[in-house]
């Protein structure tokens, strides 16, 4: 019988998942509906592997026909992909490629053949060097290629014509061929090891932007004037002693920063950029004078000179007629009275300099927004500030004042009034003036008393009047940050009209997100404390607190907790439930045990246990896999957990100093973005073999230990730049290539002694686990409990 039209013949076979004819349908269901997505009512598709723990991409995405002409779109970023086979450009549509925070090595060359793809991110990665033919991917307009261990950009980069923006920051980068000077890109070289710029002796320069801040650079060259086409560059971060005269002919320069170099003289020249010099920053160097003619950069709208060593300011400063921002704090100016003429002035940071007084006519700026005179000698404000009806931001800390006019406030809008630090001792009777006020700082002063006006500050977000005399005060309501340290305040708890009740009233300052109640003899947490329901930063530290009340479970939203330098023994077990931890400082208590409910806290970043009295830490590190920071430095601990140490792979920084800890675990070298280690005084005798896998460790400290050789694999560790193996045992020589580590880093070795001794500890062992009768199996522990009960060795052991 025939089929029917239409009907399926008996010997049909579906498409195949790869090859010629191969179709999106045929492939594995997993695939086909974990990773394939179709982008909006399009037939275009975007292959999403983000986040999946892969090792390698399957192979069918680059032999599918299908795939081939669909896929425009692909992310693979946080995985542990090691390679990308060269049959990735079987994508041929490709547009958009990210592949960040993966373990790849290189990039294939067949990027060259991939020509629409318009986007690459492989940042965070462990590549040495792009594809050399990247320049031939006719589309490719942005390459993101930031920390990686690239050491120089491809012969021919200059040649793309399409490229637009290329990070290369934190590299390895030491130096770059002329021919980038070629491209129209905006090249990002921040954060290497540069040390000279190439001669611009190139025909036809198209460079437009370069960043080479963070880099080495001593010198620019003199035929920089060539870059005709340079509208910004940042130098910032170097070592530059001098900017040549060349730079003032680049004539469409409209961006310079030289700031943090040790640059002394300014030359004239750069007044010759008049028409397009827009922004010019020479912040932190050991600048003197500015050009006499710098009015003739009459575009110059940026001028920021703060941190040199200028006396005065020429007075063609006075004619600067578009200038909006000016900083030249940190200086040794004695007058600002230059400021008075600048009436497009909209910011104007003149801290720490020796102004004695404030211009009486300073109600002449009429653009001003913002002014910063703290850290001068100021000894009173003349009336006339408060007619500066523009004024928003007004910073007068650390001065030397004793009364506010009562003019401030009057016909302004302001919105940050920071006083802070100054001889004070009464405010404004009527605070209504100061209505818009969203931070007010009246912190280290002598204030007795604040005038009950303060409660009609209806925009207050942030009050700090720490180290002064208040006894009592009123609270706006609509405060999120609180700062009341060292003040000598009722501690009247159960008083309804103390501000510690009044904290706790949900009709009152509800909005709570930042407290401090440092120094304040504090015996006891208030219990109003605990209706602060979105308390996120909470600071008692420096108080006589013997607990955290258990009633800290109710702080569900709380981020940052410090407890430090009080008389707490432990921690409550309260604190498990705060999920939300990031920060936990406890230092300078006399805690004996680790809290095992810590480790439960999966958002904790930064642990701070040092300077208790713990002698053991946990078995292991449970779900601590974000922890940056840990620091157990100055207690007794004779254990550092062996167990599942790969969950700290976030660690940045650790600090086990001064214990007594004496084996380092073998898991330890896969801490592989840790950079800084502390484990100075302790009883440690050998490292782990496999040293040089901790790829990111820059600062290592083994010094007074018990140490009697150090393994090979400590010299090549590639980013280390200090190492201390000082105060050992090692008297019978050092690693092959020792003289090779130590010519690239500092390295500390002195005071090595074969008869360095340590005093015996009580160390834990573990018991082991009892043999059931009956089935003659060894139990296994119950979840949530130590394997077994420790025991302490015999001394010596």
């Amino acid at each position: 019988m025939n089929n029917k039209r239409g009907g399926k013949k008996k010997d049909d076979k579906p498409p195949p998942a790869i090859g010629p004819g191969s179709k999106i349908i045929a492939l594995p269901e997993p695939l086909r509906k974990g990773h394939i997505k179709r982008i909006g009512d399009s037939k275009l598709v975007h292959l999403q592997f983000s986040t999946a723990n892969m090792k390698s991409l399957p192979v069918e995405i680059y032999n599918n026909e299908e795939l081939s002409a669909l896929t425009v779109k692909l992310n693979a970023e946080n995985n542990r992909l090691k390679r990308l086979p060269k049959s990735v450009a079987a994508l041929e549509n490709l547009e958009y490629v990210d592949i960040r925070n993966n373990n790849l090595s290189s990039f294939p060359a067949s990027v060259a053949k991939m020509k629409k793809l318009k986007y690459l991110d492989i940042t965070a990665n462990r590549v040495k060097k792009l594809p050399n033919p990247i320049h031939k991917a006719a589309s490719l307009a942005t390459v993101l290629a930031s920390k990686n261990r690239i050491r120089g950009l491809p012969k021919n980069i200059g040649k793309s014509t399409s490229l637009e923006y290329l990070d290369v920051s934190y590299n390895m980068i030491k130096s770059f061929k002329k021919g980038v000077y070629e491209t129209g890109a905006f090249i990002n070289f921040s954060h290497n090891r540069i040390t000279q710029m190439p001669p611009a002796t190139v025909k036809k320069p198209h460079i437009k932007k370069l960043d080479l801040s963070h880099n080495s650079i001593a010198f620019i060259p003199e035929t920089i004037d060539r870059l005709s086409t340079l509208t910004w560059i940042d130098l910032s971060y170097n070592s530059l002693d001098e900017l040549p005269a060349q730079i003032g002919m680049i004539k469409y320069l409209h961006y310079l920063d030289v700031s943090h170099n040790s640059i002394k003289i300014i030359p004239d020249e750069i007044c010759a950029l008049g028409y397009a010099l827009d922004s010019l920053k020479l912040a932190n160097n050991e600048i003197a004078l500015l050009p006499d003619d710098i009015d003739k950069l009459v575009k110059l709208r940026v001028l920021d000179v703060a941190n040199n060593q200028i006396e005065f300011l020429p007075t063609t400063v006075n004619n600067l007629h578009s200038i909006e921002d000016i900083n030249v704090s940190g200086n040794k100016l004695n007058s600002m009275k230059f400021a008075v003429t600048l009436k497009s002035l909209v910011s104007l940071q003149i801290a720490n300099n020796k102004i004695d007084v404030v211009p009486e006519d300073i109600n002449k700026m009429k653009a001003l927004v913002t002014l910063d005179v703290s850290g001068n000698n100021i000894k009173e404000l003349p009336p006339s500030i408060g007619l500066v009806q523009t004024l928003k931001i007004l910073n007068l800390s650390k001065n030397k004042l004793k009364e506010l006019p009562d003019s401030l406030g009057k016909d302004q809008v302001l919105t940050e009034l920071d006083v802070s630090f100054n001889n004070l001792t009464c405010l404004p009777s009527d605070l209504r003036k100061l209505r818009n006020l969203e931070k007010f700082h009246l912190n280290n002063n002598e204030i007795a008393a604040i005038p009950k006006s303060l409660e009609f500050l209806y925009q207050v977000r942030s009050l700090n009047v720490s180290s002064n005399l208040f006894n009592e005060m009123v609270l706006p309501k609509t405060l999120t940050h609180l700062f009341l340290s060292e003040n000598p305040l009722t501690l009247n708890f159960d008083d309804h009209k103390s501000l510690f009740h009044i904290m706790g009233d949900k009709d009152h300052i509800r909005n709570l997100t930042h407290l401090e109640l440092c120094k304040l003899e504090l015996d006891d947490l208030p219990p109003a404390l605990f209706n602060c329901r979105l308390l996120k930063v909470l600071n008692v530290s420096d108080n006589h607190l013997k607990s955290l009340s258990n009633q800290a479970c109710k702080l569900r939203a709380l981020e940052h907790l410090d407890a430090s330098r009080n008389e707490l023994k432990d921690l409550p077990d309260s604190l498990n439930n705060l999920i939300n931890l990031k920060s936990i400082k406890v230092t300078e208590n006399g805690i004996t045990e680790f809290l095992p409910g810590i480790l439960k806290l999966s958002h904790l970043e930064e642990l701070d246990l040092s300077y208790n009295r713990m002698k053991l830490m946990p078995d292991n590190f449970g779900c601590l896999h974000k922890l940056k920071r840990l620091d157990v430095s100055n207690n007794e601990l004779v254990n550092f957990p062996q167990d599942r140490v790969d969950v700290l792979a976030s660690l940045l920084e650790l600090d086990i100093s001064k214990n007594h800890i004496d084996i380092m675990p073998m898991g330890f070298p896969y801490l592989y973005r840790l950079k800084i280690l502390n484990a100075s005084g302790n009883d440690i005798k050998s490292l782990p073999g496999d040293f040089d896998k901790m790829k990111s460790a820059e600062v290592l400290d083994f010094s007074d230990n018990i140490i009697e050789s150090l393994p090979e694999s400590i010299c090549k560790l590639p980013a280390i730049r200090e190492l201390n193996v000082s105060n050992n045992k090692i008297t019978l020589g050092f690693p092959k290539a020792w003289e090779n580590l130590r010519a690239r880093c500092d390295v500390k070795q002195t005071e090595q002694s074969s008869s360095k001794k340590r005093e015996p500890q009580d160390r834990p062992i573990k018991e082991e686990p009892k043999t059931s009768p009956k089935s003659g199996k060894k139990k296994s522990p119950k979840a949530g409990r130590k394997s077994g009960p420790m025991k302490s060795a015999p001394p010596g052991k």
